[in-house]
């Protein structure tokens, strides 16, 4: 609830200049709070303010402008990134840690100015993450015939690229965006930009949903998920809507936050490359 607060006025203040809409958006979630179901996943609870920050500044997309920043931004450093899959003596584990590293690309919890992919880069080609069930993920590999990858943030998806590169030398990947404009998450526009969609099939989720709520998705896109053999899911928010799929799921992202980091049991700041499968049978 403190955080639905919080990424309103961030919101607010990201659709416009003005404090008289700021002040609006908030009196409004802090309306919907009393209501609030808190058996509905953080992802759910947040698409009314990001509603209320659209309709009341009447910007459409607040992040537009930032997300053509932060896609140029990555597009940059894609060299490298490749360079470090090309020289590697195991590439796919490379490009998991890199797609790691590229979660750090998230506006929704932090200003662009906090943001060091470099930095991230160099941490994550030296740490094994906090939870890692690559070898697991190979495993499944071996007899996966297509894969959904679930993109997350603009600008994050050019860290995506090198490990559907990989991917693609053993199944076939599609990549998913979201319908319409939600935060700073990756739309088809976005996938235009820095390529992907010449790289690999490219849909989206049928909403502007963070994540993709299981109980809000439309039918056709459930079925896609059904028919995957694998769902890779990228970020927090399909961390919180797809973690409880009956698929074979693995979820790949950075803990930004104090309610994930006790979900998975793993300190702030750390990264997790965890099958649900796996942790539903330790548990």
């Amino acid at each position: 609830m403190e955080c639905s607060l919080r990424q309103a006025l961030r919101a607010a203040r990201m659709a416009c200049d003005d404090p008289a809409v700021h002040r609006q958006v908030m009196d409004a979630v802090a309306g919907d709070i009393p209501g609030m179901d808190l058996n509905e996943s953080p992802a759910v609870l947040s698409l009314g303010l990001y509603r209320y920050a659209r309709e009341l500044s009447g910007n459409p997309d607040p992040y537009k402008a930032i997300k053509a920043e932060q896609n140029a931004m990555a597009l940059e450093l894609e060299p490298e990134l490749d360079a470090l899959v090309a020289s590697s003596g195991t590439p796919l584990l490379t490009a998991i840690r890199l797609a790691a590293a590229g979660n750090i690309i998230d506006l929704g919890i932090m200003h662009v100015h906090e943001i060091d992919p470099r930095q991230e880069i160099m941490k994550a080609m030296n740490t094994v993450p906090a939870i890692d069930h690559s070898d697991r993920f190979m495993r499944s590999l071996e007899s996966c015939e297509h894969l959904l990858y679930l993109l997350d943030n603009a600008g994050e998806i050019v860290f995506d690229k090198p490990l559907i590169r990989e991917l693609q030398k053993r199944t076939k990947v599609t990549a998913v965006v979201k319908a319409a404009p939600i935060i700073n998450d990756a739309c088809l526009e976005d996938a235009e930009q820095v390529g992907l969609t010449s790289l690999c099939e490219v849909i989206d989720n049928g909403g502007a949903f963070v994540g993709s709520p299981l109980n809000l998705i439309p039918p056709e896109f459930r079925k896609r998920m059904e028919e995957a053999d694998i769902i890779l899911g990228k970020g927090q928010g399909n961390y919180e809507t797809v973690d409880d799929f009956e698929g074979d799921v693995y979820l790949l992202l950075k803990i930004k936050c104090d309610v994930i980091a006790r979900h998975c049991g793993v300190p702030m700041g750390e990264s997790v490359f965890l099958s649900t499968r796996a942790r539903n049978q330790k548990r």
